[in-house]
């Protein structure tokens, strides 16, 4: 019977490959020129249109000077727009445009059809077990902890 640490030690080489295998599998249905990190900022964009560039490198968990080389990519290609506050020039807004509505909506019929691929192979009781010990290792990383286990506002 393999420790708690052996089975981690396995478990790191299948994460890794599972996040392999599902980002391949989904840029076979998308444009493979956009990176993951632009698509997500589009997504936020497409549900909450116009958001500050700092409010969105938040959300993105990215610094504000990654965001805005997204964003001049993005809007080099017209999937955005960005203009300036009114009452403070030095903010930036960020928009989604129509064309990159049309991106997000296929986008979003990619990730259906591989949605339906795995929940056709996967039964929707292991789905449920699977998003239960995902949610559970999700929040167990959570908090401010070091690898050594002292806390960091120690």
């Amino acid at each position: 019977m393999m420790s708690n640490y052996e089975e981690w030690i396995t478990l790191s080489p299948l994460f890794k490959s599972t996040y392999k295998k599902l980002k391949a599998e989904w840029y076979k249905g998308v444009d493979d020129t956009f990176s993951i990190s632009q698509i997500r900022m589009m997504q936020h964009l497409s549900r909450h249109s116009p958001l500050k560039s700092t409010d969105l490198a938040e959300l993105l968990l990215l610094t504000a000077g990654a965001v805005t080389l997204m964003g001049d990519k993005l809007y080099d290609r017209g999937l955005i727009d960005r203009y300036r506050g009114e009452r403070d020039r030095r903010v930036v807004y960020l928009a989604i445009t129509e064309l990159g509505k049309q991106y997000i909506s296929s986008f979003r019929a990619n990730d259906e059809q591989l949605i339906k691929i795995i929940t056709d192979r996967i039964p929707e009781e292991d789905l449920r077990e699977l998003r239960r010990i995902v949610t559970l290792l999700n929040e167990s990383l959570e908090g401010d902890y070091h690898c050594d286990g002292s806390n960091v506002n120690d």
